[in-house]
């Protein structure tokens, strides 16, 4: 298994719907306490992940096979990128926080044409007429104004996590086009939500297989490439990819190392 499958597998977050799971799941209160980075809770970790894996096996696991059955690559492919497209608002907010107005204004650029020529974002136009994709989120904002991390954290559906990213999170999904744009955001993240993780365990699925076969412990494997690719992220270091986020809802959201340019089912 090599670095760059390590960071690409990072995106399983066994996400199926949104929903306030991280009440479900009790941490000490002295967390701040703990060094950055280290896994204080891992015997709470681990039973979390087991209840996600446990829910990837019997409810998320059959349903991208479904959709993966009625479907061609080509559209699950276009499905994902419409999902991207809606990660907008939160990616233009989160580059301006970091003093990065060029990145901001190509985000904008980016989210014009694709909405429009590209058909409100099934299709990509913008990457290949050069303009690049710029995927921040605000956990990598607040990692770049030095708020550390926190102790490892799996939480219940939405997977590997910290303070600072589950913090981050709630900003993600209300800087999300469904969020500002509907009347009832949450039951429009929820539906949407399941669609968009469906699709997406569908176009990961060898990926998936493959690491829980090659690693001797999976917990640890995502544990350690979430660790070190959100840091690398923060840090803005080239982890390959089109796409590259943190890992909870929605598909924007997750931590992906997916190209589908060098894809070679294209």
């Amino acid at each position: 298994m090599t670095h760059r499958q390590a960071h690409r597998l990072a995106v399983v977050a066994l996400l199926v719907v949104v929903v306030p799971a991280s009440a479900c799941v009790t941490y000490p209160k002295d967390w701040d306490q703990a060094e950055q980075g280290t896994d204080p809770y891992e015997d709470s970790n681990r039973a979390v992940f087991g209840f996600n894996e446990g829910l990837d096996k019997y409810l998320l696991e059959p349903l991208s096979e479904g959709w993966e059955f009625v479907t061609w690559r080509g559209l699950r492919r276009s499905v994902d990128k419409f999902f991207i497209n809606l990660g907008f608002p939160r990616r233009v907010v989160t580059n301006l926080g970091q003093g990065e107005i060029g990145h901001a204004s190509s985000e904008v650029g980016r989210f014009v044409l694709n909405t429009t020529v590209g058909l409100f974002g099934f299709f990509d136009p913008a990457t290949h007429i050069g303009m690049e994709l710029y995927d921040e989120d605000f956990g990598q904002m607040f990692g770049r104004w030095g708020v550390g991390s926190g102790p490892y954290w799996v939480l219940p559906v939405l997977g590997p996590s910290n303070p600072r990213d589950a913090t981050g999170l709630v900003f993600d999904l209300l800087f999300d086009v469904r969020t500002i744009s509907s009347f009832t955001p949450v039951f429009t993240l929820a539906w949407t939500s399941v669609v968009q993780n469906v699709n997406r365990r569908a176009l990961f699925a060898k990926d998936l297989d493959s690491a829980r076969e090659s690693a001797l412990d999976f917990y640890i494997f995502m544990r350690d490439a979430y660790t070190q690719r959100r840091q690398a992220l923060i840090n803005n270091e080239d982890v390959g990819g089109e796409f590259a986020s943190p890992g909870a809802v929605p598909a924007d959201l997750y931590d992906v190392d997916f190209d589908y340019e060098s894809d070679p089912e294209n």
